[in-house]
């Protein structure tokens, strides 16, 4: 949703003095989306960042400090949110799927907020975290705009959310609220207003019952910025608080809750590369790049994601030709996957940089270890010296 880079991630996408491959993320870069977000949904919302689309530590303390809570999903999520400052009433575990050993590391370490969406998980959770709260995973059906809709073994319908509803309740949990996730890189702000329409058909049947629906989780599915545009994140927002108005008349609304990943994080970071070969084949030009979908973990290509990607060696408006964009490794996965086929210039050779643009969010994480032999890409990450981190510019050594 951002279209130009940081200083630094531009200098990092031009310098020529480092050896590549290697990821370039701006910290600086990912606080001011959050800022963003925040700004945009005029502090109606929560915020609480999905840990898992991006771990770096001194991130996930710049946000802690900005404000930010934290949504995690296993033990080791819930260690290194502790690790960045985050408070316990400050993290919030929303995996529908956690055992009770799980469970049981959360509740010692003071988490207090969860996910179901059955019944086996909401008689768990009463009897490892007694006295929690839940929110109640509804499903999202709709697959319209989000490049990976989560539909399938996410989520409740409706009349079984009531259910759960009522079934927290009797258990001696606090039904904290619903959320629902509408798809990752959604671009149709509009496909907020269904799940709060149900949510809102799930508080008046609850209510008959005594129990009031406090807070509406709206998951993530914010977007970062790739070749198919999307619309800003104050179009987001204005869509969902006008559908919050319309069907949660004031002054009792829920309070609103966001988890965003991939909207704070995946334009802080790129993948600088250097081009292996260029290779002509009966149906068509291969170009083989030295970060691929494995060791530099841009495994979104697989999902439906299109990674943009330029050729800072070669001037704008130079002859280019259609070409597929491939990594480095022996495997007919290790290729970008695209609608509508990449162009290179016709100048370009082996030894030329390429920067592939919105890497921050999942790659970090998701590269494979040693696969085909070529290890992970490295991180450079930075800190700003004016960051509310308070941390050194530059950790990493990155210019």
């Amino acid at each position: 949703m951002k279209t130009t880079p940081s200083p630094w991630l531009t200098r990092n996408a031009t310098d020529r003095s480092r050896p590549t491959p290697f990821t370039a993320f701006d910290i600086g870069e990912a606080v001011a989306a959050y800022d963003r977000l925040v700004a945009a949904f005029e502090e109606r919302a929560r915020v609480q960042y999905a840990v898992k689309a991006r771990p770096d530590q001194a991130l996930l303390t710049a946000l802690t400090r900005r404000g930010s809570a934290l949504d995690v999903a296993s033990p080791g999520e819930i260690q290194q949110a502790l690790d960045a400052g985050c408070p316990p009433e400050g993290i919030a575990c929303s995996n529908a799927f956690a055992d009770a050993r799980e469970l049981a590391f959360a509740r010692e370490k003071g988490v207090t907020v969860f996910t179901a969406d059955s019944t086996t998980m909401v008689e768990r959770l009463a009897t490892v975290c007694p006295g929690a709260s839940v929110f109640v995973r509804l499903a999202h059906e709709h697959t319209t705009g989000a490049a990976l809709p989560l539909t399938g073994r996410f989520g409740c319908q409706e009349g079984e959310a009531v259910r759960l509803a009522l079934l927290a309740a009797r258990s001696g949990l606090h039904l904290a609220g619903m959320s629902w996730h509408v798809g990752s890189q959604q671009h149709d702000p509009t496909q907020w207003e269904p799940a709060l329409a149900r949510a809102a058909r799930i508080a008046r049947r609850i209510r008959r019952h005594g129990i009031t629906l406090e807070r509406l989780n709206l998951g993530g599915g914010f977007p970062g910025t790739y070749r198919t545009s999307a619309p800003p994140v104050e179009a987001y927002a204005h869509a969902i608080l006008s559908a919050v108005d319309r069907h949660f008349p004031r002054p009792h609304q829920p309070h609103l809750v966001l988890e965003p990943g991939r909207a704070v994080v995946a334009d802080a970071g790129i993948t600088v590369t250097s081009v292996k070969a260029v290779v002509e084949r009966p149906c068509g030009t291969y170009v083989i790049l030295d970060a691929g979908l494995w060791n530099a973990g841009l495994l979104d290509s697989l999902c439906g994601i299109e990674y943009r990607v330029t050729f800072p060696g070669h001037p704008e408006g130079v002859a280019t030709r259609p070409v597929t964009l491939c990594g480095p490794t022996c495997d007919s996965l290790d290729t970008f996957t695209t609608d509508s086929v990449y162009q290179a210039p016709l100048a370009l050779a082996p030894g030329d940089r390429s920067v592939i643009w919105s890497t921050g969010a999942y790659c970090s994480t998701s590269a494979l270890v040693g696969f085909n032999g070529y290890p992970p890409v490295p991180q450079h990450v930075h800190v700003p010296p004016d960051d509310v981190t308070g941390q050194p510019p530059d950790r990493n050594g990155a210019p």
